[in-house]
């Protein structure tokens, strides 16, 4: 009784997420077919769906996505939905590293800030930072194809937030050259004085660059001696965040953003 059970979940589930995706371009008998459903099945379990809300009617065998199933997406959009997801991951590499941890993307050519983990850092979720003087920026910059990175120096002069600050567009090619040799990126004191960042980047499944974890915090604390062991805590966080769902983010290759 109980496998039969959720047989039966799993194909109403299967019809539901089917109609959600069609949004109404096809017959409700063809939806029902795609997913192996007899017809007198399928309009049973649309019943019920359309009693919760659901799914509703657009027209004689078409169905959008109805209130109730709107009313959870727009209550937990999926950027937040990751963010949660991301946090315990950060959480840990926080901890293990003392300091605070992001997990950024590149958006509208500025980094922006997905999740964060700790605290004694400016930043906080959502917000948005230049990319070439920060860390999780030089990283996903030295991600971009040259026709990319040259339309993003050609679009406009960088300013100097502290006197460490690269505004050359020439230095910061040839340090974006060196973020993409060595894997990791160092932003030391360029934003704020005294605050420093390492990052590396998030790779899909696929070897792309989508995003960069870090971590910051007072330019002493990131001395050469202990660089081996922050790049590994760093590196075990990138693989966890891997293998969470990228399409649940914008700005993942998994989805388009």
């Amino acid at each position: 009784m109980t496998q039969l059970n959720s047989r039966t979940l799993d194909k109403a589930l299967d019809l539901l997420l089917a109609l959600g995706a069609d949004r109404g371009q096809r017959p409700f008998a063809q939806v029902a077919c795609d997913v192996g459903l007899p017809f007198s099945t399928a309009r049973r379990f649309g019943a019920v769906l359309e009693s919760r809300g659901l799914i509703i009617r657009q027209q004689a065998g078409r169905y959008l996505p109805g209130p109730a199933l709107l009313e959870i997406g727009e209550a937990m959009p999926r950027r937040r939905v990751f963010a949660d997801l991301v946090r315990p991951i950060l959480s840990l590499l926080s901890r293990q590293a003392g300091m605070t941890a992001h997990l950024g993307i590149l958006e509208d050519q500025m980094v922006t800030y997905v999740c964060k983990a700790g605290e004694g850092v400016f930043t906080r979720e959502g917000m948005q930072l230049e990319a070439y003087c920060s860390g999780v920026g030089k990283v996903l910059l030295a991600s971009l194809s040259q026709a990319e990175l040259d339309q993003y120096l050609a679009a406009g002069a960088l300013v100097a937030l502290t006197p460490r600050t690269i505004i050359d567009p020439g230095q910061l090619r040839d340090e974006l050259f060196q973020v993409r040799q060595q894997g990791w990126a160092i932003e030391d004191g360029e934003v704020i004085e005294g605050l420093a960042c390492m990052a590396i980047p998030v790779r899909d499944h696929e070897g792309r660059v989508w995003a960069a974890v870090s971590i910051s915090g007072s330019q002493h604390r990131f001395s050469p001696r202990v660089r081996a062991r922050q790049l590994l805590q760093l590196t075990k966080a990138a693989e966890a965040v891997t293998d969470l769902p990228l399409d649940l983010v914008p700005g993942s290759p998994a989805i388009a953003p």
